[in-house]
């Protein structure tokens, strides 16, 4: 059989189904843990205000930047590199175009592994192997969070892989790798088109149960009767910013990516605006109205203590063990973030392959084996030193918050700077079903560069010492004997952050040799 060929004449079948696959690509674990988590610890509905103000000036600016870009540097090729080409030579170029191909498929290593998690609790939830029986509601906690670290691995190193969670890791890799070689429109598109509708009906299902639970308005209480003394708080301000930021998949170069391969003919207003919505609605009608409320009706004030895994994966397990036909709707729900997780993580991998196939001209076939092999090898040391989620923890701050900051001020300081706000204007307009707003044209011009400038570096003063802390042992020593803990332990895990940091350091090194390889090459190709 022949090796199929590269296929920049896959593209999309429909713009639906465009809009559809980046929605799923940015629904994804953020909307339905993270965002809650947030707004319970940033002064409830207050947290709207300035989430909302973070979404007009941050999220939709940056959205419509990232796929006028693509569209517009499309003609040189469909991975961020050549995409960047239209606008970088030399040295800036090879730099973003490393971190435009390591981000996602980095993102990728470790989220495969949590989007385990989500398929395995959705098994056990639906074969009714998921039972806390416990006859008070600590001893349902504290029998969930039992089963969580057991089951993920964090009570100890190496202990993932005597858990069944590294088969639940193996079928969401091997299913992951399937739609990738399938192509974007039989594969990603294909699957967002089933995927995101079924996600919409098992969460609207789970939302309606919510609601008719009685007494569920003390819950509703929590999310919607605001702290207003929270907004004068620096922190809660930031914290917005950064979950629009995440929640958008801003930085991740994925829309900039598939956006490249639209015409000129073709959408890119409403449909980049239609996208950002779909993501805002999941989050705040979904995320916000089952987790929320429903937490803290069984849980009460005890909610608060519990961190996103916490509260995903142990404080609402526990909930659905105390609620009537808890086994059901608990495993529709996991079932829901599996899906967010698993369109999440697909379109993860492809500004990888198409940057294998375009790079280096290789067919799907040898791209998706060698990402498959690269993104495994890469995924074993996550799961292996997995005590306390160390290794996770310290690959999330460096590439899941740090570096996509990195790359998506690049994007807006190119197209402000670079392409100019009235000339990308232009080009967005050209086949646009409704014209760029002038807000967003003012916005873009004279806020959104220094509001991203300003955050990304309020957020690196705010934690980066605490990171660099974790990677010191003698550091993490000391404060271990302030908190009464095991010292040796404390200094195991600063190991593992130095060593993940150095190991994403040459990572980053040697996809920037390959990038200035593939680079070089087309150049050749040109000239010749």
């Amino acid at each position: 059989m022949k090796e199929r060929q590269v296929e920049h004449h896959d593209g999309w079948a429909s713009r639906i189904g465009l809009i559809l696959a980046v929605a799923s690509g940015a629904i994804g674990l953020g909307n339905f843990l993270r965002f809650p988590g947030q707004a319970v610890q940033n002064g409830g509905g207050a947290f709207m205000v300035p989430y909302i103000t973070s979404f007009l000036i941050l999220g939709i600016p940056v959205c419509l930047a990232e796929w006028t870009m693509g569209r517009m540097g499309g003609k040189h090729g469909h991975s961020t590199p050549f995409i960047f080409r239209e606008y970088l030579k030399g040295f800036p170029l090879k730099l973003s175009g490393t971190i435009g191909v390591m981000i996602p498929v980095m993102i990728y290593v470790y989220y495969v592994f949590i989007e385990s998690w989500c398929l395995a609790y959705a098994y056990y939830f639906l074969t009714g192997q998921m039972s806390l029986d416990g006859s008070t509601q600590s001893e349902m906690t504290q029998q969930a969070s039992t089963f969580f670290m057991h089951l993920t691995g964090a009570w100890a190193n190496g202990s993932s892989f005597q858990s069944p969670i590294i088969v639940f890791f193996l079928i969401c890799v091997l299913f992951n790798f399937l739609l990738v070689y399938r192509g974007l429109s039989k594969g990603l598109e294909a699957f967002a088109k089933i995927a995101m509708p079924m996600m919409g009906i098992c969460a609207t299902i789970i939302l309606i149960r919510v609601l008719t639970i009685p007494g569920i308005e003390s819950g509703l209480a929590v999310m919607w009767n605001p702290d207003w003394s929270k907004l004068t708080q620096p922190k809660v301000w930031i914290s917005a910013a950064g979950q629009i930021f995440f929640s958008l998949s801003t930085g991740f170069g994925i829309a900039l990516v598939f956006s490249s391969f639209l015409k000129k003919k073709d959408d890119v207003v409403l449909s980049s605006l239609s996208s950002a919505s779909l993501n805002e609605f999941a989050e705040v009608v979904f995320g916000g109205m089952i987790t929320i409320p429903v937490a803290f009706l069984f849980l009460g004030m005890q909610a608060t203590s519990f961190g996103t895994f916490g509260m995903g994966f142990i404080a609402l397990p526990s909930v659905f063990g105390m609620m009537p036909g808890g086994a059901f709707f608990g495993g529709l729900w996991f079932l829901v973030l599996f899906l967010a997780a698993i369109t999440s993580s697909v379109t993860m991998l492809q500004p990888g392959i198409l940057f294998l196939e375009e790079g280096f001209h290789l067919g799907r076939r040898k791209s998706s084996l060698i990402l498959f092999l690269f993104t495994l090898c890469l995924c074993l040391p996550i799961i292996y030193f997995n005590k306390d989620f160390a290794a996770l923890d310290i690959a999330d701050f460096y590439i899941g918050t740090i570096m996509i900051y990195v790359l998506a001020s690049i994007q807006i300081f190119i197209f402000v700077f670079k392409i100019g706000v009235e000339k990308g204007v232009k080009d967005a307009s050209e086949g646009s079903l409704i014209p760029f707003p002038k807000s967003i044209q003012f916005v873009l011009k004279y806020i959104t560069p220094w509001f991203l400038l300003f955050i990304f570096v309020s957020f690196c003063y705010m934690n980066l010492p605490e990171y660099l802390d974790k990677m010191n042992p003698e550091v993490m020593g000391s404060l271990a004997e302030i908190k009464g803990e095991s010292v040796e332990d404390a200094k195991t895990k600063a190991i593992i952050a130095r060593s993940v940091v150095i190991g994403l350091v040459l990572i980053y090194g040697f996809i920037y040799v390959l990038v200035s390889k593939a680079l070089d090459h087309r150049k050749e190709k040109v000239v010749t």
